[in-house]
């Protein structure tokens, strides 16, 4: 067996024998290659092959890392909800303890770099792919959080003769109350379980007054449903021929089992401004997330930016960015996913055994039953008192968010609705 083999299975067999510990430090290349008497390339090729394999992770400028031990992939082959808890929190620690070896220059210096760090900016565009979303690196910018790229978007001037904002109704509640506080003109289109009405849609577009369209087009905000892809096409085909931007919010693109391709895919005009949050997927008190902008308004996006901070949080970027590189990141979204599929079976069977005759959606985190405003009676409201209930005007939204209690709220809900 040649060096190069041999050094690889030596650091697997130990990952196995639990010789090396999650986390734990490698001897250096030169040390490597002094033990096994061979050329530093050829342990540089190894240790790019155990990188390959997920084994090991680069820590620029220190060194390389165990990724698992075999205490640890024995622990993580049956996960429960509160073990998951753990996980990322210790993956990203680990990271953020890493990002701050080395790296002096920029953390105690100032660092003025607006669209964001390069090195997350590289593991973002990569990252981006898997949603089918394909730019150029110069269109991202790292925010803190997609809740400022949305008020820097507010804000923005988009050259364009609209000035509204069309909002779909019901929407996500902080960008409503975004719009609402800052008193900014804007619109409502109804969206419910079965999508938009397509010829109102087109009617407000071309009216020209519509600066974007904020939408969530899979797994929506509150009503957790997904547009078709003949939808999608559609209302680019609309927003392309009457020159209105998308602002496409997919927060939870992480969990579109059903891999649709966003809007930013189908899109060849640069009408779609594309945002991504991490927060999801990790933990909210993260707040970094990344826009995907139209070549035209990167620069005026960056200009807004630099009005309300320097550059978002260095450390926690960097630390993202290993996060994402190492393989952390892909895996444990497939451990959110993976228990969303068992909770999601378990809410359905749920529903279906309770007889639920209203029209619902299952979504990541609530139930969502669709209610006619006649059947909201005196009874039944004062009884969802401990639920929220969200009116649109055509129908009632009742949200039951999935907790231990879950089942009896469930139960009492469908009792007043046959009563």
């Amino acid at each position: 067996m040649n060096k190069y083999k041999t050094i690889i299975n030596d650091i697997l067999n130990g990952i196995e024998k639990g010789q090396y510990k999650r986390g734990q430090k490698l001897p250096s290349i030169r040390k490597l290659s002094e033990k096994y008497k061979c050329s530093k390339d050829t342990v540089q090729k190894a240790m790019l092959e155990l990188k390959w394999q997920h084994a090991i992770y680069a820590v620029e400028k220190s060194g390389y890392y165990i990724l698992e031990d075999k205490i640890f992939q024995e622990e993580t082959l049956e996960l429960n909800p509160e073990d998951f808890q753990h996980l990322p929190y210790e993956d990203f620690r680990t990271c953020l303890n890493e990002s701050l070896i080395g790296r002096e220059n920029y953390l105690f210096n100032y660092y003025h770099q607006q669209q964001g760090l390069e090195d997350l900016i590289a593991s973002t565009h990569h990252l981006l792919m898997n949603y089918d979303v394909y730019c150029k690196q110069n269109q991202l910018v790292i925010t803190a959080g997609t809740q400022q790229a949305l008020y820097i978007l507010s804000k923005m001037d988009f050259g364009s003769a609209g000035n509204k904002i069309l909002l779909e109704k019901p929407t996500y509640d902080r960008m409503q109350a975004l719009v609402e506080k800052q008193n900014l003109p804007s619109e409502t289109i109804d969206r419910g379980f079965s999508g938009l009405d397509l010829t109102e849609l087109e009617a407000i577009f071309q009216t020209g007054k519509i600066r974007f369209f904020y939408t969530i087009p899979r797994l929506h905000n509150p009503l957790g449903t997904s547009y078709s892809l003949e939808e999608k096409k559609e209302i680019i085909r609309l927003a392309q021929k009457y020159q209105v931007y998308i602002v496409e919010d997919d927060y939870l693109a992480d969990f579109d089992l059903s891999r649709t391709v966003p809007f930013h895919y189908l899109d060849t005009e640069n009408r779609v401004i594309y945002l991504k949050s991490f927060t999801t997927t990790l933990f909210p008190a993260l707040r970094i997330g990344c826009v995907v902008l139209p070549p035209s308004l990167v620069q005026t996006f960056l200009e807004e930016k630099s009005l309300i901070d320097y550059d978002t949080n260095l450390i926690m970027q960097k630390a993202l960015s290993l996060y994402i590189d190492n393989g952390m990141f892909a895996r444990n979204t497939q451990h959110l996913r993976n228990l969303h599929t068992q909770q999601t079976e378990k809410v359905r069977r749920l529903v279906e055994s309770a007889n639920l005759t209203c029209p619902y959606q299952i979504s990541r985190e609530k139930l969502i039953i669709r209610l006619e405003p006649e059947q909201l009676t005196t009874s039944l409201k004062h009884s969802l008192i401990p639920f929220e209930l969200i009116e649109t005007g055509k129908y009632l939204y009742l949200i039951v968010n999935y907790d231990e209690k879950f089942e009896e709220y469930l139960k009492k809900i469908v009792a007043y609705i046959k009563s």
